[in-house]
């Protein structure tokens, strides 16, 4: 029986570190904090979303603190990550279990460590840094592990017993490979068109703010967030967007082709009939998956 954890600490209080760290605070947990922005770690001291901070990562790189602190979470910027786990490596292969944030898994690197799970909780909000935090943000949703160095038994139920009850979250287990090519598809590609339609209204010059109805506000909602962590998702997960692109761009031209009449279809059916056939069966689909 692995005993769950009862001391965190996590580097990065923006929207997500803040948010895990406050609803860690509230099952009870010690919650320790570290950001490179000072004025983060007092709001997140003065709002008792954490208990106590780090003034550094020299401070955080040592073993004594694995003596103490069950869990360490980097909830930074994707490309950020690498190099904030790479310079704690005196915390590697010692008792404490190191995870991270990351939509983005295939430029995480390291010299297989036994204490590294890759994680990626699945949620979010059009808001960004430690003003928009929110204890009830994972309540309900699910977390991606990653175990691509098949560590230690005792560290992935630690890790899992964590998202399951301190944040109330499910759990899922997936590879590197499976995870980036899905969130591309589920994710990424979803913000990369929510950017472009907005940029296609911008390119337009014509004001739409008047006649915008809750379909366009409620789709355009992605691109609200924060645009230096989505141009590190972009470009880290370039080649499985560039594929979910592929398959997007199929499916617009067969609707476009039906649409305008020029897709090449059996005398005894109508453009019209099969576009109405087209759509009743992504409705399906969207109904029955979704």
């Amino acid at each position: 029986m692995i005993a769950p954890a009862k001391e965190i600490l996590v580097i990065g209080l923006g929207l997500i570190g803040s948010s895990i760290a406050k609803a860690a605070k509230n099952k009870g947990l010690k919650v320790n904090g570290y950001d490179n922005n000072e004025s983060s770690i007092k709001e997140a001291l003065n709002k008792n979303i954490i208990d106590a901070s780090f003034e550094t990562l020299d401070e955080i790189n040592d073993k004594e603190l694995a003596k103490k602190v069950d869990i360490l979470i980097v909830a930074v910027s994707p490309k950020a990550t690498q190099r904030v786990i790479s310079e704690i490596k005196n915390l590697w292969n010692t008792a404490i279990t190191i995870t991270d944030t990351s939509s983005v898994k295939n430029h995480l690197n390291f010299d297989s460590p036994t204490n590294i799970i890759f994680s990626h909780p699945i949620a979010g909000s059009d808001k960004s840094g430690i003003s928009g935090v929110d204890d009830q943000l994972f309540i309900n949703k699910k977390t991606i592990i990653c175990n691509p160095y098949k560590v230690d038994e005792s560290h992935l139920l630690k890790l899992r017993n964590f998202w399951e009850h301190a944040l109330s979250m499910r759990v899922e287990e997936m590879s590197v490979k499976d995870h980036d090519l899905m969130f591309a598809m589920t994710s990424h590609l979803p913000h990369l068109i929510s950017y472009a339609l907005i940029d296609s209204i911008r390119l337009s010059e014509k004001d739409p703010s008047d006649n915008a109805g809750g379909g366009l506000k409620e789709f355009i909602r992605l691109s609200g967030s924060n645009p230096e962590m989505w141009k590190d998702i972009f470009e880290l997960n370039e080649k499985n967007i560039i594929k979910s692109l592929a398959s997007f761009q199929l499916s617009i031209n067969n609707l476009l082709e039906l649409i305008t009449k020029i897709k090449e279809i059996p005398a005894t059916f109508s453009h019209s009939d099969l576009l109405k056939s087209e759509l009743d069966e992504i409705k399906k689909y969207k109904e029955d998956t979704f």
